[in-house]
């Protein structure tokens, strides 16, 4: 009997949300620098290379049974049937070709669904930069992998002289998912689940009571965000299956230096950076919402945690603060909702934890249904990412990487997406949007540099003044001085 192995709940979500306005795929891009002594046609010789390479590593070798209609009961089966030349794909930008010309180029490519007949990823491999450099674009179904598992499928090296590594769908050493055991039915694993699920039960009850009291504005849970907070907006909506792609990139050493003097995390830095851009672009279209946008943040668990899964995450709800016109209030507001979505999750096992993200999630997805969109409250208003990356530099075939940029999805009821992401001292944001809903997206990008501008001004250029003494303390003062 033929061996299957099993989808978590989360990771079958993925799949049930796949349509043609909402693919469901992730995806980076990668830009390198092509050697001084390469020979000319450096790139159609590394492509060559590539496609000489079976498909050989998980999880590039998982295929969906059943295809479309497996959607129903997913299971993943490991298939030998592959069609390189259909995952492979070469092209070309008109030379030299700038960030623009790159862009439009991601935008299309990301716009296209995968074929769930097939193993859900592809390679592109894209020549034509200007500055001597190509870059790769590799998308993965979500339902296949994280966005932080994803960084472990990369296969480069960080020394160029031993950089002709195989490709990702050939290198066995980095097929580390583990999807744990394979079943040759469904009821195989229902014991191991339900013991998993009993003993997740206690913290997930404490977690979800939080958040009811938080909802109510009860003392004590006034910094956790409740489930009625979203206001809607113009990322709450339907969208159509064209996407549009930009990005910033700024060093992770400016946004540490901001945190330190802010007394908050590289993620607080993120997310003030992202909430100051959103107040400034909504404003600017007279759209910005009197109440706080919220977004959903996605938090890594440990892999053991995540029952084999293919997605080991779960997500909080924090306050942007777009509704604070300083900028030290709003980066408190932003620091205290952070801290209370911390506390609330490590109250949780890594399976409770992700069955919170399931019942959070569940009131959004009427948005996908017709007719519903507009009924259904927002839950979130948009997703706002940070996973880290390689710390090193790293190179391919002796070129090096010289820009990692995540692109992620986006869906109905969240038209807007923004992933950020480390690489050898880089911080880049991706900004995936539909391109119908989200318009002069590009200015987001801009506005988020302009935004770690300020932050930096206000909090390690004039570093917060000293609590002024009032009158009585004065007085108090000079009295314990007589004393003396």
């Amino acid at each position: 009997m033929s061996k299957y192995i099993r989808l978590s709940a989360l990771d079958a979500t993925f799949l049930l949300a796949e349509t043609r306005q909402t693919p469901m795929h992730i995806a980076g891009l990668q830009t390198f620098r092509i050697p001084a002594d390469a020979p000319r046609h450096f790139v159609s010789e590394l492509f060559a290379e590539l496609r000489s390479h079976p498909v050989t590593a998980i999880p590039f070798t998982y295929r969906l049974v059943g295809g479309v209609s497996g959607k129903l009961l997913p299971r993943w089966e490991v298939t030998e049937e592959i069609d390189l030349d259909y995952h492979l794909r070469h092209s070309a930008l008109p030379y030299p070709g700038g960030e623009r010309e790159l862009g439009v180029l991601i935008s299309r490519l990301h716009s296209n669904p995968m074929d769930l007949s097939r193993p859900l990823w592809e390679f592109h491999l894209i020549e034509g930069l200007e500055d001597d450099r190509f870059a790769i674009y590799c998308k993965l179904h979500h339902a296949l992998v994280d966005g932080v598992n994803s960084i472990k499928l990369i296969n480069l090296s960080s020394d160029p002289a031993h950089s002709a590594t195989p490709p990702i769908w050939a290198d066995e050493s980095r097929s580390s998912i583990d999807r744990g055991p394979r079943t040759s039915g469904l009821l195989d694993w229902l014991p191991s689940l339900l013991d998993s699920e009993l003993k997740a039960l206690p913290s997930f009850s404490r977690s979800l009571l939080a958040t009811a009291q938080a909802t109510a504005g009860m003392d004590g849970f006034r910094d956790l965000t409740g489930l009625t907070e979203a206001p809607r907006t113009i990322f709450n909506v339907r969208i159509g299956g064209q996407r549009r792609v930009a990005t910033q990139v700024t060093t992770l050493e400016r946004v540490k230096a901001i945190g330190r003097a802010a007394g908050g995390t590289v993620n607080d830095v993120v997310l003030a950076a992202c909430s100051a851009a959103l107040r400034r672009y909504l404003a600017e279209l007279g759209r910005l919402p009197e109440q706080s946008l919220i977004a959903s943040v996605p938090v890594a668990l440990a892999r053991e945690a995540a029952d084999a899964s293919g997605n080991a995450v779960t997500a909080l709800a924090m306050r942007l603060g777009t509704d604070v016109a300083d900028v030290r209030e709003r980066f408190e507001v932003i620091r205290r909702s952070s801290e209370a979505g911390k506390q609330n999750l490590g109250r949780m096992t890594g399976t409770a934890a992700m069955n919170y993200t399931m019942v959070m999630a569940a009131p959004a997805l009427l948005s996908w249904l017709p007719g519903l969109g507009n009924l259904a409250p927002p839950m979130y208003n948009l997703i706002i990412s940070n996973v880290p990356g390689p710390r090193q530099p790293l190179y391919f075939h002796g070129a090096q990487m010289t820009g990692y940029y995540p692109v992620s999805q986006v869906g109905h009821g969240q038209a807007l997406n923004i992933t950020v992401l480390s690489y050898a001292g880089q911080l880049t944001f991706g900004f995936v949007a539909c391109r119908e809903s989200v318009p002069s997206m590009q200015r987001l990008a801009v506005y988020t540099g302009d935004a770690l501008d300020e932050l930096e001004k206000t909090f390690v250029q004039q570093p917060a003044p000293k609590p002024r003494r009032t009158a009585v303390a004065k007085k108090k003062g000079r009295r314990a001085a007589r004393k003396k």
